[in-house]
């Protein structure tokens, strides 16, 4: 599956799954959204590097 966003929408999941790992307890984490701490941050790095990659700033 191949799933496009936009720069925009690309920054609001980013900036959404950062918050995420800061507001809620790292042990409430995989209920809440169905991910760990350590799968969040490893996806906010992947996608700031295809946004680094592509010219467009955080």
């Amino acid at each position: 599956m191949q799933i496009q966003l936009t720069a925009e929408e690309l920054r609001y999941v980013i900036r959404c799954g950062a918050a995420l790992v800061q507001n809620i307890p790292n042990i409430s984490l995989p209920t809440y959204c169905g991910f760990d701490k350590d799968q969040i941050v490893e996806f906010n790095r992947r996608m700031r590097d295809e946004l680094d990659k592509a010219g467009l700033d955080m």
